[in-house]
């Protein structure tokens, strides 16, 4: 059977999305998580986490991390991914 190819996807598109866009993206996705962002303070320095903070945090990853993640590809000849390879390299020695 055929493998369906994934559409093309631009970093560029991601990139030039507004602050606003890429907020209301982040809280959608955390939303469908169960995540509520609004138990945590708005702005708090003294707090261990904000909501500034987290989604800033968001935006950056979202501007600069998709493409690399969108671009690997798995050797399908390659060794399997495994959690601990370490451990998994022991069971393949003969």
């Amino acid at each position: 059977m055929a493998r369906r190819q994934a559409p093309p996807r631009s970093v560029a598109a991601v990139q030039e999305l507004t602050d606003e866009q890429l907020d209301a993206y982040i809280r959608t996705r955390l939303a469908l998580l169960g995540v509520d962002l609004s138990v945590l303070p708005d702005d708090d320095e003294d707090a261990p986490a904000d909501q500034r903070r987290i989604m800033a945090s968001a935006r950056r990853f979202l501007r600069s991390t998709p493409g690399a993640i969108a671009d690997f590809e798995l050797d399908a000849m390659g060794p399997a991914p495994a959690l601990y390879p370490s451990e998994m390299g022991a069971w393949n020695r003969g």
